[in-house]
């Protein structure tokens, strides 16, 4: 049996592009369909899908194993995922392959820009594309996200089509409820500024989650016993025995460039000690 779902999986990931996206269009309300049997939790979305005429970017928050498959869910629509090269069980394969993927190595900027050029061309093709910006799940017991990757303004740009920004959050141990909600289409220029739409993009997201934190009567992350955080990131954790956490780790951003490291790093000690070096050489020849 699984010799015939890799054979599956490996015709899946090599059918021509234009093929692939009426095959898999096809056969997508079956995949949507499997959606709700892959969770023990409710789903509830808390406003409608903005309206788009065409192709859109969707962008996603990103702090469990279910964010796809709810994704799905929330969108109706078939799309095509960005999924990071990593170990997946043998479902996710399958479902990212059959319903349509664009896979990156996160280490690899060659890797990154076939990806972006991967999705521009699909967008341009009509199709909608779904990524996870902040790379990783986010962890955090008082942020309502990680940092995104700039890379979104890029795609946004050069296939010309609309960002439409969607949180997730989920109440494991209150409701067991994912609550969802969609923010309003985001319109990039190319004049625009990479780095402030994407400061934008954060805000956006944080005042979405902020906007379920507020509506439902249930603590927010900030409020909780670190104790039964913790439990709470052990038990996704433990929903995905695969997600190695210290590769994930490195794709936080912001955990390597904190002043405290950067001002301690091996690097930044010896261009300091370089400094101090030719600093100390003028004064002895001023002498």
């Amino acid at each position: 049996m699984s010799t015939k779902i890799s054979n599956l999986v490996y015709y899946a990931k090599n059918i021509p592009m234009n093929i692939g996206i009426k095959a898999r269009k096809l056969i997508h309300p079956l995949i949507l369909g499997q959606m709700p049997s892959r969770r023990e939790f409710d789903f509830q979305l808390l406003n409608e899908k903005p309206s788009i005429d065409g192709p859109a970017l969707y962008v996603v928050t990103h702090s469990t194993c279910h964010d796809a498959p709810i994704t799905c869910e929330a969108l109706k629509d078939h799309f095509y995922v960005l999924v990071g090269k990593q170990k997946l069980e043998l479902l996710d394969r399958v479902f990212f392959h059959l319903n349509g993927c664009v896979i990156v190595d996160r280490n690899d900027s060659n890797s990154q820009k076939r990806s972006l050029d991967k999705m521009v061309r699909l967008l341009k093709s009509g199709t909608n594309i779904v990524i996870f910006s902040e790379q990783t799940w986010c962890q955090k017991p008082s942020s309502p996200i990680n940092h995104l990757r700039r890379g979104w303004v890029d795609v946004a740009k050069q296939a010309n089509v609309p960002v439409v920004p969607l949180a997730l959050e989920y109440y494991e141990y209150t409701d067991n409820i994912c609550y969802g909600k969609f923010g309003n289409p985001i319109y990039v220029n190319l004049e625009d500024d990479k780095v402030s739409r994407n400061e934008e993009l954060e805000d956006v997201f944080a005042t979405l989650k902020f906007d379920i934190w507020e509506t439902f009567p249930v603590q927010s992350r900030k409020d909780m016993h670190s104790l039964e955080w913790n439990s709470i990131l052990e038990k996704r954790k433990a929903e995905y025995p695969k997600l190695d956490g210290n590769f994930e780790e490195q794709f936080i951003i912001g955990n390597n460039d904190s002043p405290e490291n950067v001002l301690l790093s091996p690097e930044y000690l010896t261009a300091l000690w370089k400094l101090e070096k030719i600093e100390k050489n003028k004064r002895l020849e001023k002498k």
